[in-house]
């Protein structure tokens, strides 16, 4: 069987661009705690936090490379006006089709416990055989503070429902996230987010431990299906090094790897 079907199966073969190290070894729960390039993707109300400009490219070594797939992203987040603004590329699939997105974003805080953001993705599909097309999604994001290390977030994606052509095969379903974070000690954070697409609800889990402020361990797991991650991060002044392994029950690992700059 083509490897693209088995990514359609599991819900993956649209979007799965634009995925960092750190968002795969959280197994994306990661909707409260975003933050950076992660943002324009996960919940553009954390934009609103940029305080930096942020340079991120990264890689993933999807399944193992089987069928030449791969996933390829670069975005960058500046400060603007009250909040943030960030924009993102990326490209998945392999020789006989590759998916991109160019995704923009902005993040406005109203004050320092309420944070809006909207987005917006344009999707390319390049098939050999059916040639292009495209599609426009629409994203809105909502970060608050809720009793004092306690962080909400809430995002809908893709909630205009985007389309490619007529057939409904070619449907990219909205999603709606609800996360909430907890942050007890600087340095220590978990996540539990729940997820709504294609009328499946998910659960995401995740957690974070900062080590000598370098070095991050991080380790997720998610359902429907059951996804199992852990990476690793290292900062050093002005640059980040971040590494995931995900594992699907009976598929290969795949690997991704971010390079960050702060400036």
């Amino acid at each position: 069987m083509n490897w693209l079907v088995i990514l359609v199966l599991l819900n993956g073969a649209f979007e799965r661009h634009a995925y960092s190290a750190r968002a795969t070894a959280l197994g994306h729960a990661f909707t409260a705690s975003c933050y950076g390039v992660d943002a324009v993707r996960f919940n553009p109300a954390a934009l609103s936090l940029t305080g930096r400009n942020y340079l991120s490219v990264g890689y993933e070594r999807t399944f193992s490379g089987i069928e030449g797939l791969h996933n390829i992203t670069l975005g960058y987040t500046r400060p603007l006006f009250f909040g943030g603004v960030g924009i993102q590329l990326s490209e998945f699939g392999f020789s006989e089709q590759k998916e991109q997105a160019l995704s923009l974003a902005y993040g406005l805080g109203f004050n320092e416990s309420f944070k809006f953001g909207v987005g917006g993705d344009l999707y390319i599909i390049d098939n050999s055989r059916t040639g292009r097309s495209y599609a426009y999604g629409l994203n809105v994001g909502l970060l608050g503070k809720l009793y004092k290390k306690w962080s909400l977030g809430v995002y809908g994606h893709n909630i205009n429902g985007p389309q490619f052509g007529s057939d409904e095969w070619g449907e990219l379903p909205a999603e709606l996230k609800a996360g909430l974070a907890y942050e007890p000690f600087d340095g220590v954070l978990s996540e539990i987010d729940f997820s709504i697409r294609d009328d499946d609800m998910r659960v995401h889990l995740a957690a974070e431990f900062e080590l000598f402020g370098l070095l991050f361990l991080r380790s997720g797991v998610k359902t429907s299906p059951l996804v199992i991650a852990g990476g690793v991060g290292i900062v050093h002044r002005f640059i980040s090094f971040d590494y995931a392994a995900e594992y699907i029950p009976e598929l290969p690992l795949s690997h991704t790897v971010t390079i960050g700059f702060i400036f």
